[in-house]
């Protein structure tokens, strides 16, 4: 067999492209592991991941949580957790100016944000070596592809709660979570034996639910997707260059994060450099069920926690966005119908309600207006409640579910329980009942 000849012009230019090809893969890698990198030198330390103190769980994951303290603190108040939603971390909060934890500091409370995990810097303990060094790669970290939103439950509230109480003497706290970070307040309201330390619980975008929509047929069908990529790279890190730009097809996804023209384009930036996480392959597979047939379940599909809503008699405050796709008005005003607790209020943000936007799923914390509309709400509703010296959830721990019945099947026609008291608010009305 003759020898090729290597002078050939058509063998050169494969070997030239193949050479380019690789330039370009080491090239886009370098430029994502920079990207990685650049959360951990932000001016601020609001765009930084949780490094204030460093807890661990029982399960073995070590947790980033950041503490923002009072120039003058109320020694009436108790202190305020704040819980950031899946795919995200605890900058969700501080990437705007004039944040809420602000706000609430300003009012006298301590305030502690945290990185949940798969967020900022948490890890597994056993691979936080490598997940180091994979952390500045576009591939995804060791131990993020098991855990489940019921390991955030069990494991990640309990542990943030013993360190809130370590840190400021209470053992009750309010919770306030937005997406997720709210949802995971049915499991443990329902579930947890602790269930008793929340003292007042804000819900801001989260359902129990999903009604049927285009938008959560759509919905379900990205997140198969985004399970099937997870397997093979990291979601965030391939994402955050498009903080420098991004390409004109994405408004149509970003819409169900936020409505552009209600959010600073800065803020967007920060977004995907700062905020963005891989969301977690466990997670996204149990909640399939949640975006597909509109039922929030355990990992193991035992427990149903839509239908165990009425175990639930925390005092709560719903936050809805009228601009909401992700989590819709009907989703949102039914889950709020199905809690027992006589001290709930549900406000509607959105034109039709005297507000200035319609708020979307992140326009609730990132909106240019919601610092001025939004913000002091909560930190009213808060204000109100602090005098509590105990939530009534330990009262009735041992309250059982009335609700046997699938609750997607009665969603076209929901029975709202009866309660003893019902406030609600943001509708152009005040209603008692």
């Amino acid at each position: 067999m003759p020898c090729p000849n290597l002078s050939s012009p058509h063998l050169q230019l494969s070997h030239g492209k193949r050479f380019l090809r690789i330039v370009a893969v080491l090239v886009v890698c370098i430029f994502v592991a920079g990207c990685a990198s650049f959360r951990e030198r932000a001016p601020s330390p609001d765009f930084q991941p949780c490094n204030d103190s460093l807890i661990k769980t029982r399960d073995g994951w070590l947790l980033g949580v950041r503490h923002y303290r009072p120039k003058h603190p109320d020694p009436s108040k108790l202190p305020v957790i704040l819980c950031h939603g899946l795919g995200l971390n605890a900058t969700f909060w501080t990437i705007t100016d004039n944040h809420l934890p602000q706000q609430l500091t300003l009012a006298g409370y301590e305030v502690f944000v945290y990185d949940a995990r798969s967020s900022g810097n948490s890890t597994p303990e056993k691979f936080a070596r490598v997940n180091n060094f994979l952390r500045n790669t576009p591939l995804p970290e060791r131990g993020e592809r098991s855990w489940t939103t019921d390991d955030q439950a069990y494991y990640d509230i309990p542990a943030v709660l013993e360190h809130v109480r370590k840190r400021t003497g209470h053992e009750q706290v309010n919770w306030i979570g937005h997406s997720l970070g709210g949802m995971l307040m049915f499991t443990f309201l329902e579930e947890h034996p602790e269930r008793h330390r929340i003292a007042n619980f804000v819900g801001m975008g989260s359902t129990a639910v999903v009604f049927p929509t285009k938008d959560s047929k759509e919905m379900a069908r990205a997140n198969i997707g985004l399970c099937l990529l997870s397997k093979v790279a990291s979601t965030s890190r391939l994402g955050r260059p498009m903080r420098f730009g991004r390409p004109p097809g994405l408004a149509y996804i970003d819409r169900f994060y936020y409505t552009r023209d209600n959010v600073e384009s800065l803020t967007v930036n920060r977004f995907y450099g700062y905020t963005l996480e891989d969301p977690g392959a466990g997670a996204l597979k149990q909640l399939q069920p949640y975006l597909g047939k509109g039922q929030f379940l355990s990992a193991d599909g035992k427990t149903d926690y839509s239908a165990n809503l009425d175990k639930i008699v925390t005092p709560t405050l719903f936050i809805a966005g009228q601009g909401d796709v992700m989590a819709d008005i009907q989703s949102k005003r039914w889950t709020f119908d199905h809690l027992s607790s006589s001290d709930k209020t549900f406000m509607v943000f959105g034109k039709s309600t005297g507000y200035a936007l319609n708020y979307g799923h992140c326009d609730l914390v990132w909106a240019k207006s919601a610092p001025q509309e939004i913000f002091p709400e909560i930190v009213k509703w808060l204000d109100q409640r602090q005098h509590v010296v105990a939530s009534p959830q330990m009262v009735r721990q041992d309250i059982t579910s009335n609700s046997g019945q699938n609750p997607y099947v009665r969603l076209k026609s929901p029975q709202a329980i009866e309660l003893p008291l019902q406030i609600v608010v943001g509708e152009g009305r005040v209603k008692v009942r």
